[in-house]
């Protein structure tokens, strides 16, 4: 009698013991899984931040490109830039904007960045001396003369820019000098009388 009550004894130790194990090693595959989804998720992100740094660095030739800061934009207006990489060079380069339909990674220097940051608050940029900025990949604006505009007007296209260097200077373009054209292949004006108008010097033909 006594071993049949020793017996029952173990068998219900040995039960606990099973079922311990058991729960375990359900937790660790759980916990397993949890910190292979999360290393998943990681290197998505890395990823995608890896494929718009190159983005933003195809907007510019290799030796600025190399060694400039690359921004995201930010999920909301009035939110600030989203840093993928510091600089070194005083250059900053965005990737594609996938709100336009066309590939328009760009990279700007310093004065540039002034007129990026003014046109966003709505303000008049302060341009103390030239600027550079290139769009070696093209352009998509919803506009060539509003530059608040999101889309394009009724009736009218997205205005396709080929790869282009743009020029800002301080105080007014010549409109004699320049066109508005930017269907001439030629140097054109971009926002013509605003506060932030600027020359686009294409570097290619046309895109069709």
């Amino acid at each position: 009698m006594r071993s049949l009550r020793l017996a029952i004894i173990m068998a219900v130790a040995l039960s606990f013991v099973v079922a311990a194990a058991l729960i375990g090693c359900e937790a660790s595959t759980q916990t397993s899984a949890s910190d292979e989804s999360k290393a998943e998720a990681h290197e998505s992100e890395t990823s995608r931040d890896e494929a718009k740094i190159q983005s933003a660095m195809s907007a510019a030739p290799i030796s600025i490109a190399k060694d400039a800061r690359i921004v995201d934009y930010p999920e909301k207006l009035g939110q600030p830039l989203i840093e993928l990489r510091k600089g070194a060079n005083g250059w900053t380069c965005f990737p594609d904007w996938q709100a336009t339909p066309g590939k328009d990674p760009m990279c700007f220097d310093k004065m540039w960045m002034q007129w990026f940051d003014a046109i966003n608050t709505a303000t008049d940029p302060n341009i103390k001396h030239p600027g550079i900025a290139y769009m070696l990949q093209g352009g998509s604006d919803a506009s060539n003369t509003n530059p608040f505009a999101m889309k394009p007007k009724k009736g009218e296209e997205w205005v396709s820019a080929p790869p282009h260097i743009m020029l800002i200077v301080p105080g007014k373009l010549d409109k004699t000098f320049f066109s508005t054209d930017h269907h001439s292949g030629e140097p054109w004006v971009m926002y013509a009388g605003t506060p932030y108008e600027h020359v686009m010097i294409p570097v290619e033909e046309e895109i069709k």
